[in-house]
């Protein structure tokens, strides 16, 4: 399912000459501990370096946002504003807007906090008109690696599905809201059953709506991984990552997965929504739904599976599945996102410090980078634009050319 560029009203400025996807310019305003921080770039990627605790996650997790859902941190929205603004009651909401280039042309992207008097939202702009988070993954899309996600293989099931909901939604820019309107109308089915009278019309309704939901989500599912397998069964032979980065393979093992190979949709849909019917009142835990799928990776290389390999290991895996999804995005779909990697080079050794480096290097669209150092980037093998944040945020108050940094 290939998602096209939106034709939003507004100004669109084309460059027949571009052939990268980057982000241009950069405004935080209220911004965790970013004030007023304004970054004029290149379209080259860049690293940004400074001291544990200057903010160099938080402007990866500003562009995160740029995108439908949670960002890099998945907080909570009130959470992003700057607190010594908040203390100083002079300001209660917070900003984020983004000049992006693209081979489409130019697009100004804006998200931010719409104060409410019972529920506070995100809203999103894109060249000063009003649309919804999805549509922001139509035209742009987005991928980072954290270090706290390479403990991803080592938390529980639900994890790994969030994981793969994440990649997913590249492709299909509605996923997420069907996941996250799916659980929605499961938590409500559980409440209509603890009630001593429970609403039989209502309670068709919603698993009606469950059923295909459900569909809908395990069938995106399956699609991307199937994309992402077929990528690297290509690239198998012929990708020098192979050597330093291992192959992955991704199976999605469920109910729902094993019956969409057999049955058409509809069919299915039918069947789960027997199922809901039938476990109404029943004290086994035998719901049909995708929050029951059973995610299972592999290294191709020596088939163990990611469950025994050590720490190391499912590093360089979750490097692997990133890296490829990004090439997969730019070779399917011509759309190469914006990778955030935040703190990546820790714990890499020369060698795959260098095969990342050459990876990113290749990429079609830009890469944000984060360490405590700059030395550590002194083999990257293309011009890569250095930001001393403390710096800027010191001597430039936080507006940022880049006539002032270093290549």
């Amino acid at each position: 399912m290939k998602n096209n560029i939106l034709d939003f009203k507004g100004e669109i400025q084309t460059d027949e000459n571009s052939n990268k996807f980057y982000i241009k310019k950069l405004n935080l305003k209220n911004f965790r501990n970013h004030v007023d921080l304004n970054l004029n770039i290149r379209k080259d990627s860049l690293l940004i370096y400074g001291d544990n605790g200057c903010g160099k996650t938080n402007i990866l997790e500003a562009i995160s946002l740029l995108n439908q859902g949670k960002g890099l941190r998945k907080s909570n929205i009130e959470d992003y504003l700057n607190q010594k603004i908040l203390l100083q009651g002079s300001y209660n909401t917070w900003g984020i807007n983004a000049d992006f280039m693209c081979p489409k042309g130019k697009f100004n992207i804006g998200t931010g906090l719409k104060k409410d008097t019972f529920k506070n939202s995100r809203v999103a702009k894109v060249n000063t008109h009003k649309c919804s988070l999805s549509s922001l993954g139509k035209i742009l899309k987005i991928s980072w690696i954290t270090p706290q996600m390479c403990i991803l293989f080592q938390n529980g099931m639900s994890e790994r599905r969030r994981f793969i909901d994440r990649l997913t939604s590249s492709l299909d820019s509605f996923h997420l809201n069907r996941v996250y309107k799916c659980e929605k109308l499961l938590r409500q089915r559980s409440k209509i059953l603890m009630q001593s009278k429970s609403d039989k019309t209502w309670l068709d309704a919603i698993e009606s709506q469950i059923s295909e939901l459900s569909v809908a989500i395990t069938a995106s599912r399956l699609e991307m991984v199937e994309a992402l397998n077929d990528l690297y069964n290509k690239e198998l032979n012929d990708n020098y990552l192979i050597d330093n980065f291992p192959p992955a393979v991704i199976r999605l093992i469920g109910k729902i997965e094993e019956l969409l190979t057999k049955k058409p949709a509809s069919e299915v849909e039918g069947i789960i929504k027997d199922n809901l019917k039938k476990s109404r009142f029943s004290e086994e835990e035998n719901i049909l739904g995708p929050n029951k799928t059973i995610i299972e990776i592999l290294n191709r290389k020596n088939n163990k599976n990611v469950n025994y390999a050590s720490t190391g290991e499912q590093k360089l895996l979750l490097i692997s599945i990133i890296l490829s999804h990004a090439r997969m995005l730019n070779k399917n779909f011509n759309m190469a996102p914006i990778l955030l990697l935040d703190d990546i080079v820790e714990h890499l050794d020369k060698k795959h410090r260098c095969a990342l480096f050459l990876e990113i290097s290749r990429h079609e669209g830009q890469s944000w980078f984060t360490s405590t150092s700059k030395e550590a980037f002194a083999d990257y093998p293309t011009l890569i634009d250095r930001i001393n944040l403390p710096e800027i945020m010191f001597q430039f108050k936080g507006k940022y050319d880049f006539q002032y940094g270093e290549t």
